[in-house]
């Protein structure tokens, strides 16, 4: 009596590898758009691997695919909260919210949800200030480049005060996180950074 052959997590590892092994090779051959697409089909693969969407991310980052980057960068912000690594997430949310400004006005329905992604890690994480500064930063882009989306605050996080804006969590502390919205990153200079960029 023979079995059919069973769809195992070693038959998905082992593609993944050698689709990543591909894409190192032709990444190092010059042909990193083939090195992207490789890289995405070994994502698609391994959705929960944060380390594989993160490369990916940064690979279409580099080659200016910005709303692709800012995809598997959420992806990997997802991967490592479901790995249990709920800070590490932190730093690919940061870096679409920052590509995804720049994509503004185009798709702020993606940008919304980014933000509310990112607001609620760091409410998760103990820092509801923090979330509640980068939905007003959010905001204040929105309208900026003339989008009539806005995000809500949920009950969890409310609109900050005028005397909160100027800090994050704790005052006279950086916020365990590292990320202080509002000192690290200026919205308005964000937009005038990405306005003026050159694309593709």
């Amino acid at each position: 009596m023979s079995k059919l052959p069973a769809k195992s997590p070693d038959s998905t590892q082992a593609r993944v590898e050698q689709l990543t092994e591909a894409a190192k090779h032709l990444s190092r051959a010059g042909k990193e758009a083939d090195a992207l697409e490789t890289y995405r089909q070994a994502a698609e693969l391994m959705p929960g691997a944060p380390w594989l969407q993160h490369r990916t991310a940064e690979l279409a980052r580099k080659l200016k695919k910005f709303d692709l980057a800012v995809q598997h960068y959420r992806r990997a912000g997802a991967a490592f909260i479901g790995a249990g690594f709920p800070k590490r997430a932190l730093g690919p949310l940061r870096t679409g919210f920052t590509l995804a400004v720049g994509e503004l006005p185009k798709q702020p329905s993606v940008f919304v949800s980014l933000v509310l992604e990112l607001a609620e890690l760091q409410r998760a994480l103990g820092f509801p200030a923090d979330g509640a500064l980068t939905i007003s930063n959010a905001n204040h882009v929105l309208a900026l480049s003339g989008c009539e989306e806005r995000v809500s605050p949920t009950p969890e996080l409310p609109a900050p005060s005028e005397d909160k804006t100027a800090r994050t969590s704790d005052p006279g502390s950086p916020p365990e996180s590292g990320v202080k919205p509002n000192s690290q990153v200026s919205t308005l200079g964000i937009l005038a950074r990405f306005r003026t960029a050159p694309k593709s």
